[in-house]
Formats: structure tokens, C-alpha cells, sequence
């Protein structure tokens, strides 16, 4: 009797013993949060804090050889440095292979099926599982000045194809947030390939030039350089950011266009920001045609319903003017029309299209100059 009840105490013990430490690890935040500090919005101090010289030249006066002061290699070597590796491939190793980013992903995997009932309705969509391509795809950039909505647009075309996106830059904290093949080093089994400069162009068969009007762009540049993907910074904070990159940007934004025009030579598909919000399903046929694959209508109608992605930094119309007003005088508010005069000059020689990159926003901004 004795070694009985010696027996059930202690099968009772372990069992207790089992559910108190289930109950340590929920929490104390066992599995901790998938969000790296290393890449933050204070890493890009490397091109905010750069002097800026004000500048009286004209934009058409620009050189097409402006100085590339886009090097974002330069931001990751920065990023490297913090972290004591030497190589990106190693700092995203080293992300991957923490265990919290793998509970994360494996809990995002659960959680998506590839759609494949083209009959079910629209309110039936669920967010596609990324894969890559079986066969080899024309390498095509997706060329933007940064801030002009890269990520987002990435966003809806993975959800669209169910195809994998990367870039040339390799962010760790988008490969763990939605964009799985984000450093992916065969780019022909990718449908894009992310990147803000011309020096890249080499690399690409096809390129879709991505434009937004440069009043938001150039803010959201700002904007992401102090406070990341969806942060806030405070507005003294996004001022200073403003007034120290303004002028590289502007020349930054301007040149790229001039770039693709001049230097890429294969086939180029414009696509406006702004119109892809207005005019989703549209654009997306259009892109869809440009990638020459074979998208359904239910394809579309899913993106568009599942357009919000992981990156989407939420504003208010009325404080997002009020705020556009207070970061730019006068004299820099003339400065941006004119880039988007130029800008939209240079795509109606190239490519015979008429596009409008101040649209409502500038004749919110220069009413009553």
C-alpha cells in the first residue's frame, strides 16, 4: 500500500510540475516577439544626417550623372556593424535561425491556403501561400524612388500571382513579414525584383516603373527614415528629416525616372501610385499582362479585397495635408511641382503616356499661390 501511494504521488506531482511550467512560459513571454530592433528606422540615420547644400539649379539642369547618394549598401554595412557579422546573408541567418521568427512564420503558414476554387465568391478569400516559380521568369525589376509604395505594391502582386517578390537590398524585417523569398538569390524564379537605383538596371529584362506624386513620396521617405515601414515619428523629428534629405531626394526622384528612359533598353510598364489605389482591379490586369501570366478575374478580386498587407502606415487626410503644409515652404513646394512637370514630361516623350504625379494632392497644397 505504501509503495502505491508513494507511486500516485508522485505520477501527481509530475503532472503539476508539467503544468506549472506551461504556465511560466505563456507568461513570461517564452516565445518573445519576431520584431529585430536591429532594423529599425535608426539605422537609416546614415543618409538623414548627411549635409544637405541647398541648391538653386533648375531640374531640367540636373545631370543624369548626380552623384548616388541612394547607396543603401552603405545603410547595410551599417546594419552589419551593429550586429558583429560580416555579410547579409549571415546577419539573415542568424534572424532565421531564432526561434521566436520560426514560431512566428510557422503560425503564418498555418493560417494561409492557396486559393484554387476559381467558383467561391470574393468574400471567400484568403491570403495566398508564396511560393516560388516552377519555371524561370524574365528577371524584372520593380523600379521606385523609396516611399513611392514599393512594399505595398509587392504586396498585392504576391497575392495576385501567389509568386514570391525580392529585392536587391534583402530586409530582414520584410523577409519575416510577408515577403518569404525577400532575399531570394535566383531572381528568374521571382516575379519582381525590388530596387531604388539604376545601378541595378543591368540585372533586368523587364522593369515596372513605379511612380507616386513627390509631394507624399518624398514626406514618406522622411517618414520611414526616422520611424520605419508604419511608424509616426514626432513632427519636429520628420521636419529634420525632411529639411536634410530634400535635396538628394528631389534629384534621387527625378533621376531615376531620367535613368530608366535613357539607360534601360528592354521593355518598361509605368504604374502610378496613386492610380492603383483609385483603379486596383484595372492596373492589376494591366501588370498582370506586362508579367505575361495567366491571371483569373477571381485572382484580382481577391488582391483587391485583401489589399491591406503588414506595411500600411494608417493616416488622416485632413492632418496628412496639414502636416505636408507645415514640412514644406513655398519655395519647396514649387520645387516638387516642378519635378512632377518634368518628371511626367519625360514619360510622355518616352512612352507616349499622359500621367498626372501632382494630382489631388498638389491642388490641395498650391491653392491660393
Amino acid at each position: 500500500m505504501m509503495i502505491l501511494k508513494s507511486t500516485r504521488n508522485f505520477k501527481l506531482g509530475v503532472v503539476l510540475f508539467l503544468i506549472l511550467s506551461i504556465f511560466i512560459c505563456f507568461n513570461t513571454n517564452y516565445f518573445g516577439d519576431s520584431e529585430n530592433s536591429i532594423f529599425k528606422s535608426e539605422l537609416f540615420k546614415l543618409i538623414v544626417n548627411q549635409p544637405s547644400k541647398e541648391a538653386n539649379t533648375s531640374i531640367s539642369d540636373i545631370s543624369t550623372k548626380t552623384k548616388n547618394i541612394s547607396d543603401i549598401d552603405v545603410v547595410y554595412k551599417k546594419m552589419l556593424s551593429y550586429t558583429g557579422k560580416t555579410n547579409m546573408s549571415e546577419l539573415t541567418d542568424t534572424k532565421l535561425n531564432n526561434g521566436n521568427v520560426k514560431f512566428r512564420a510557422k503560425l503564418q503558414n498555418s493560417s494561409t491556403t492557396r486559393i484554387k476554387d476559381s467558383t467561391l465568391g470574393a468574400e471567400n478569400c484568403t491570403k495566398k501561400e508564396v511560393s516560388l516559380s516552377q519555371r524561370q521568369l524574365p528577371v524584372t525589376g520593380l523600379v521606385s524612388f523609396p516611399g513611392s509604395g514599393n512594399t505595398w505594391t509587392r504586396h498585392l502582386i504576391q497575392q495576385m500571382t501567389g509568386l514570391g517578390t525580392s529585392s536587391v537590398y534583402c530586409d530582414g524585417s520584410l523577409k519575416v513579414r510577408g515577403f518569404p523569398h525577400e532575399c531570394q538569390h535566383d531572381k528568374t524564379k521571382v516575379v519582381v525584383v525590388k530596387t531604388h537605383e539604376a545601378r541595378h538596371f543591368k540585372m533586368f529584362t523587364k522593369i515596372v516603373l513605379l511612380l507616386r506624386n513627390p509631394y507624399d513620396a518624398l514626406l514618406s521617405f522622411a517618414n520611414f527614415l526616422k520611424a520605419g515601414h508604419t511608424g509616426h515619428p514626432q513632427e519636429k523629428v520628420l521636419i529634420k528629416a525632411s529639411n536634410a534629405s530634400f535635396e538628394h531626394s528631389l534629384h534621387w526622384y527625378v533621376d531615376l525616372t531620367r535613368s530608366t528612359i535613357k539607360v534601360f533598353k528592354g521593355p518598361v510598364h509605368v504604374i502610378q501610385y496613386e492610380t492603383l489605389q483609385t483603379n486596383m482591379s484595372s492596373e492589376l490586369k494591366k501588370l498582370a499582362s506586362f508579367f505575361d501570366l495567366n491571371i483569373s478575374d477571381r485572382d484580382i478580386e481577391c488582391t483587391v479585397k485583401l489589399q491591406e498587407g503588414n506595411f500600411h502606415r494608417l493616416t488622416n487626410e485632413k492632418k496628412h495635408i496639414e502636416l505636408l503644409r507645415t514640412v514644406y515652404p513655398k519655395e519647396k513646394l514649387l520645387r516638387l511641382q516642378e519635378a512632377a512637370r518634368y518628371s511626367e514630361k519625360m514619360i510622355k516623350d518616352a512612352y507616349n503616356i499622359d500621367i498626372d504625379l501632382g494630382g489631388h494632392t498638389e491642388k490641395i497644397l498650391l491653392q491660393g499661390f
